[in-house]
């Protein structure tokens, strides 16, 4: 698979998945396939902090995560779309994010991250949010940029949305989908070329 596209909002159709579909159309009509992942429709448990992962670097809870790991390795990019909550990313996110840890000690600790740093991938974030201070953002990228470090994806882009509350409301603005289009292929695009 080329690209796994991660929607992190509970609400289904709202302005950041609306903005994700519109980024995943992009990378397929550059000819490449797509999966859109809701984590608000899987069944998964946030982190245990039981440690069990430390020996192995794999998460023990069997839960819908363990079909989720696979494909981040499978993928060639990612893309994580997320609506901002309170000046950071919302609950499923983060659950999302921290059933990593067992990849930070794969790659900390037991130096045998599951993507080898050289072989680092690409990602891409996009955020959507009601506030207009652009500082109010910063947060949620701080977190995901984490994320990818860990996982040994590198940022090739973002996109962020300020201003847009109310569902829907991402669409009076054509250029925004739009910008989103364009930016899903140039972001797969640049998978050919590494």
């Amino acid at each position: 698979m080329a690209l796994l596209a991660i929607s992190a909002s509970p609400r289904k159709g709202g302005n950041s998945e609306q903005v994700l579909n519109s980024f995943v159309g992009g990378a397929s009509t550059a000819g490449r396939e797509t999966e859109i992942i809701r984590l608000n429709g899987l069944n998964f448990r946030p982190c245990q902090a039981c440690g069990l992962c430390a020996a192995t670097g794999k998460c023990v809870l069997k839960d819908d995560m363990q079909f989720i790991y696979p494909k981040l390795l499978s993928c060639e990019g990612l893309v994580i779309s997320t609506p901002i909550f309170f000046g950071t990313i919302p609950a499923q996110l983060k659950m999302f994010i921290d059933r990593f840890q067992c990849w930070w000690y794969a790659k900390f600790k037991l130096k045998k991250p599951f993507i080898p740093n050289e072989g680092k991938k690409y990602a891409f974030f996009i955020s959507v949010g009601a506030l207009k201070k652009k500082e109010h953002y910063q947060c949620a990228q701080d977190v995901v940029e984490v994320f990818f470090h860990v996982a040994n994806f590198q940022r090739k882009g973002s996109l962020l949305f300020r201003g847009y509350d109310e569902k829907g409301s991402i669409t009076r603005e054509p250029q925004n989908l739009q910008k989103a289009f364009q930016a899903g292929i140039d972001f797969v695009t640049s998978l050919h070329q590494r």
